[in-house]
């Protein structure tokens, strides 16, 4: 069992509440109740400060990947002009996409972003080939 720090405290405050109560135990009690108040509310804070984090990235993330979409998608509906393969598709392009691009970054776009408008021929033993629908 994983013991976090509030838990800590907490067996602490049992402890010292079985013992023979004297000013010392008490001071003690209300020290620990003390501090793991604040533990309690800065584990609260670093929570939400953790999600506004989570879903700025996952904005920045998706406004990124729309204009990466918006730059190379008109280039490989340029491209497909019959059913090719993925690795085809890259080699017909790659002069217009952005020097990072490779093939596998082509087929996860035209899985993904080009679902809708591309049409996957899978044959057994061969690679797919796409085509636009």
């Amino acid at each position: 069992m994983k013991m976090t720090y509030t838990d800590a405290l907490d067996f602490a405050t049992v402890v010292i509440k079985s013992m023979k109560q004297t000013e010392q135990t008490v001071t003690a009690l209300d020290k620990i109740e003390a501090l793991r108040a604040t533990l309690v509310k800065r584990s609260e804070r670093s929570d939400e400060a953790k999600e506004k984090a989570s879903i700025k990235r996952k904005e920045q993330t998706a406004a990124k990947r729309a204009e990466l979409c918006a730059q190379v998608v008109p280039i490989l509906r340029d491209v497909m002009t019959t059913d090719m393969t993925a690795k085809e598709i890259f080699a017909a392009a790659k002069e217009r996409l952005p020097q990072d691009f490779t093939a596998n970054k082509v087929q996860y776009i035209l899985l993904n972003d080009m679902k809708g408008e591309v049409v996957k021929t899978e044959a057994k033993n061969k690679p797919n080939t796409y085509r636009l629908a």
